[in-house]
């Protein structure tokens, strides 16, 4: 009898560290995805321009100083870095992981940044100046950040139009909510009040940190949307995808990967870190290179 409890001891402790080191690899071990949108406004001899797509890194470190990132970074040779939001933490970050990881990087690439709701959230509050200071850092760590602004970036001849929105934060809200108050759903006007439209001639990139509003920004018009906000839905399921979003919706629509409407394609990142549920489940943090072609 002795035996048999010592054994059944043994195999519920073998399981419970296999379990460990199951989330351990799943949430620090980096999984790299490439994808390839080909757009009718780029020349036939066009070199296709390499994005790096961050998103929600949300303090978390991959190495000493965010290095083993850095490094993951540069091996995919990007000719542009894009961050969608959260790379600093509302509860207890100060945002020096990222700026970690721009002063690793050494300025060797362009890096564009948006806000997500994070960032908003340290902003409102009172009596700290955690987000003054985290833009100060940012800044001279050499990344640009475009709060519901555009930069322009000429590369082989091609203008491409970057626009950082900044939607407020009760479009973050969840649908019942939505189903109370009509404003607290994002809505094209909204989108135009803040940054215009894409100009002309250019290939537009938009920086939005929640896809849950993709049609409201393809309606915008942009060739390229890049989000996150979604943690690739915390756990992920074959054929399902992720299961739960930020505002408690289950199973949203835009989870991970590539999406199409008309013109746009959007581009969801599933994310480096965790924030509010601290773990991953069939679902490593992403690091994404987007390849735009003729």
């Amino acid at each position: 009898m002795g035996k048999k409890i010592t054994r059944g001891f043994t195999i519920l402790a073998l399981a419970a560290l296999a379990g460990l080191c199951f989330l351990y690899y799943g949430n620090n071990s980096l999984q790299r995805s490439c994808f390839h949108l080909t757009m009718d406004k780029l020349p036939p001899d066009h070199a296709g321009l390499r994005i790096v797509h961050l998103s929600d890194l949300h303090g978390k470190k991959f190495g000493r100083q965010n290095r083993r990132l850095a490094r993951a970074i540069t091996r995919l040779e990007p000719d542009l870095i894009l961050v969608s939001g959260d790379m600093i933490d509302s509860h207890h970050d100060d945002g020096s992981p990222f700026v970690a990881l721009l002063d690793e990087l050494a300025g060797r690439y362009p890096v564009y940044c948006s806000l997500g709701n994070h960032e908003q959230i340290v902003r409102g509050m009172i009596g700290t100046d955690r987000y003054p200071r985290f833009v100060e850092r940012i800044a001279e760590a050499g990344a640009i950040l475009l709060d519901n602004e555009r930069a322009g970036l000429i590369k082989d001849g091609i203008t491409f139009g970057l626009y950082g929105f900044t939607a407020a934060l009760y479009h973050y809200s969840s649908q019942s909510t939505a189903e109370i108050w009509e404003d607290a759903e994002l809505k094209l006007p909204f989108i135009e009040e803040r940054i215009g439209r894409p100009r002309a001639g250019e290939i537009s990139i938009l920086l939005a940190h929640n896809p849950k509003y993709f049609q409201e920004y393809a309606a915008w018009g942009p060739d390229l949307i890049c989000a996150g906000h979604i943690h690739g839905g915390i756990i992920r399921l074959p054929f399902r995808g992720g299961i739960l979003s930020p505002d408690r919706t289950f199973f949203p629509s835009y989870s991970a990967g590539l999406y199409r409407s008309g013109k746009s394609t959007m581009h969801v990142s599933r994310g480096l870190g965790n924030s509010v549920i601290p773990f991953r489940i069939f679902n490593r943090p992403d690091l994404s290179l987007i390849i735009l072609e003729p």
